[in-house]
């Protein structure tokens, strides 16, 4: 059965996830790339954000992976973008911390439908 290209973004977005909290839960490959994002920011942006959004003034790497939003450049329409760009947001998707809190993201890039590679971009 084909997939239709909601279901493959919501395929990769899940595995995307996976990787994520495989990443904070167990070490890995990933594993530094995240917990660099998450204590860069928890360092970085006050309590009060981490409260209002949290509602934790210091909450767990898992609870920050679970509020993390998918960038919407992942939903682009095909219109003005070349082949390369479409290949390239099919294989890269970002998250970001809500109510836009950084300029940076957490990029998980797909390879042949596998996570290859997890980091921290502006």
């Amino acid at each position: 059965m084909d997939k239709t290209p909601d279901t493959q973004q919501g395929s990769k977005e899940f595995l995307a996830r996976s990787a994520l909290y495989d990443a904070v839960s167990f070490k890995n490959a990933f594993t530094q790339s995240v917990m660099l994002f998450i204590q860069h920011h928890l360092d970085e942006i006050g309590a009060e954000y981490w409260t209002m959004h949290f509602g934790s003034p210091k909450p767990s790497a898992e609870q920050i992976i679970d509020k993390l939003e998918l960038d919407e450049h992942a939903f682009l329409s095909a219109e003005g973008l070349t082949e390369e760009d479409i290949a390239y947001h099919e294989n890269h998707l970002d998250f970001m911390l809500p109510a836009g809190a950084s300029q940076y993201v957490l990029c998980v890039s797909f390879e042949n439908g596998q996570v290859y590679e997890i980091s921290m971009e502006s």
